[in-house]
């Protein structure tokens, strides 16, 4: 796959320090989603065995449909279920 990388998005523009929203490996390959500005996500990537992420894309996410240019669609396919999950999870109350 090679990815088209979105001018606007660079490794300065993420904060890989902070828990992503998404993290996720499709194929040997490691994704992971932050948080953008309004409905964007950032998409980053990196192969197997290597700790540097690398800015891929910017996403959008409507809140049932995530779109990003240049990925796969099974890429983009799986990382819309994890994302739809997650935010699930942020809106369910916590039990105690």
């Amino acid at each position: 796959m090679q990815p088209i990388r979105n001018s606007s998005l660079s490794a300065t523009s993420v904060n890989y320090d902070d828990l992503p929203i998404v993290e996720l490996e499709i194929e040997g390959v490691a994704y992971r989603l932050d948080t953008g500005r309004g409905s964007a996500v950032a998409v980053s990537q990196r192969e197997a065995g290597t700790w540097t992420w690398t800015p891929v894309t910017e996403g959008r996410w409507d809140g049932t449909r995530l779109r990003a240019p240049g990925l796969d669609y099974e890429v983009v396919s799986a990382l819309a279920q994890a994302l739809g999950e997650a935010m699930r999870d942020r809106e369910e109350p916590e039990m105690m």
